[in-house]
């Protein structure tokens, strides 16, 4: 399958019906249009796409289309539609569309990059009740692809939507199918890499997700963390409190628990898990509305100190439904009409005396029966704390940062081969600002400069701008011993993690000794 080189111009007509209005994200074989149908001119749809010389991709975008058509979930997507193109080799899926943003951009947006615990039982609450309801079909679905990047949180202050299940299956305990090539690198679970999956993969991916939204960094990658594991005898997972003290240990120790690397370690539902986190639920629950940022310009990103993690692949970023306000219509329309019909049967019982009267030339105007639309109740749900948004953080006091300055060495390990080749770093330091050089040798491509950060915490990050292949994001920690480790994934175009823009994987460099 071949990388998507051109886009639809806006204007043009999909399907002889819908119009193409915006496009609203761009993946490496397709997009989303923001699309308008002409029938119904009021009618708005997100429409994705795929480029399909392949028919094992259409299978499976045929698939996910057949899936969410037939799941019914306030917290889902709702697909109404699936048709092709055979002459442009296409195929599309037409959803519904609220104007949104991923809770990975939020999350870039607060302060620390990181939510409060009263926003994330907020945020995350119709999550795991939708990943429960798919756990609980005949057969279990399993989402397989859980990141803050497939969590839309739409403007009209709606509960979040899950969405994107380009790589989701019906669960068959037979079957040890994976999904290593669509694996999120710092969210995917250790089985997806390599054994069969169910389940507690998504229970594994929630966990990671909360983890991020908590501390406001990926966590270490579940295939470093099990080849660390048996190398070192450790696991490379920071420990919660190392960046955020508030997070009481109980919430710290359901998170650990939903991300064990041994799948039979997790919890064995999600509900579990959500009764785990609301253990003491009267300290952490609010009432107070959330607040959406407004979006902000967009701006340039060189690769310095303060550079964001860049947000993973997704093309359905702003498919989200619209199913709760087609509720209270249709709930309105109805009270409306039963208003009318007592209208008429109250016309029907007066006019016998109406008709006796006009003997008497007695005139009467009848009064005219206002019916009054009926405030609906609000059902009561978890809202989370508002998100406040706030001027960018003067850079940290220049105290407390780990050395980093000088030659390192070590290996790094191309998931996607997997290739095992030899890297090292040649790092000069500023306070927290960090530039050097990396090479890298062993069947791998992509040395060159870099530029990034480290935190006083030990939390490292820089992008390496490669000569001959896409740029490659880096990031992870400073251990205690000055080793430094973690993941890394080559970036798109639109500065996003994408495997289909090269390679993804882990790597860990020791300093160099003099004499060795």
């Amino acid at each position: 399958m071949q990388e998507i080189e051109t886009t639809l111009p806006i204007g043009s007509v999909v399907g002889g019906r819908y119009r193409v209005a915006k496009l609203l994200g761009k993946g490496g074989f397709g997009a989303v249009y923001q699309v308008r149908d002409q029938r119904v001119q009021q009618n708005i749809f997100a429409l994705k796409e795929v480029i399909d010389p392949n028919r094992k991709e259409r299978k499976r975008f045929v698939f996910e289309a057949d899936l969410l058509r037939r799941l019914d979930h306030p917290a889902l997507p709702r697909v109404y539609h699936v048709f092709e193109d055979d002459k442009n080799d296409r195929a599309y899926m037409l959803m519904d569309y609220v104007e949104g943003s991923s809770l990975e951009l939020l999350r870039q947006r607060q302060p620390g990059k990181r939510f409060s615990v009263q926003q994330m039982l907020g945020i995350m609450g119709p999550i795991m009740d939708a990943v429960s309801y798919l756990h609980n079909q005949k057969p279990p679905i399993i989402h397989r692809d859980i990141k803050p990047s497939n969590i839309i949180v739409p403007e009209s202050g709606n509960e979040a939507v899950l969405v994107d299940f380009g790589i989701a299956k019906e669960f068959d305990p037979d079957s040890t199918t994976t999904a290593v090539r669509h694996a999120s690198p710092g969210y995917a679970a250790p089985e997806q890499y390599g054994v069969g999956t169910n389940t507690r993969t998504d229970i594994y991916g929630l966990g990671a997700t909360i983890y991020t939204l908590l501390t406001g960094v990926v966590p270490a990658d579940a295939f470093y963390r099990t080849t660390q594991l048996g190398s070192k005898g450790t696991d490379p997972l920071t420990p919660i409190q190392h960046f955020e003290t508030d997070v009481p240990q109980y919430i710290a120790d359901a998170i650990y628990r939903a991300m064990a690397l041994d799948m039979n370690d997790r919890f064995p539902t999600v509900q579990d898990f959500w009764q785990a986190l609301n253990a003491q639920p009267q300290a952490f629950h609010s009432h107070v509305p959330l607040v959406i940022p407004e979006p902000t310009v967009a701006q340039s990103r060189p690769a310095i100190v303060n550079t964001p993690i860049p947000r993973f692949d997704n093309t359905t970023t702003f498919a989200v439904q619209r199913r709760r306000e087609t509720r209270r219509r249709l709930g309105v329309l109805l009270l409306l009409l039963l208003a009318l019909l007592a209208g008429i049967t109250a016309a029907a019982l007066l006019l016998p005396a109406m008709l006796g009267h006009q003997r008497a030339q007695t005139s009467i105007t009848p009064k005219a029966t206002v019916a009054h639309k009926p405030t609906p109740t609000p059902t009561p749900r978890l809202t989370p704390s508002p998100i406040v948004t706030r001027p960018p953080s003067p850079p940290p006091a220049p105290v407390g940062y780990p050395n980093l300055a000088g030659a390192y060495n070590g290996t790094i390990i191309d998931d996607l081969g997997p290739i095992r080749g030899n890297m090292s770093l040649s790092i000069q330091q500023q306070q927290g600002n960090i530039s050097g050089n990396f090479t890298v040798s062993g069947g791998l491509i992509g040395s060159g400069p870099f530029r990034g950060y480290v935190t006083n915490k030990g939390y490292i990050q820089f992008i390496v701008q490669s000569t001959g292949v896409n740029p490659l994001f880096f990031y992870g920690s400073v251990q205690a011993n000055g080793d430094l480790s973690g993941s890394y994934c080559s970036l798109d175009s639109a500065g996003r993690c994408n495997a289909n823009a090269g390679g993804y994987g882990t790597w860990a460099v020791l300093p160099e000794t003099p004499g060795s």
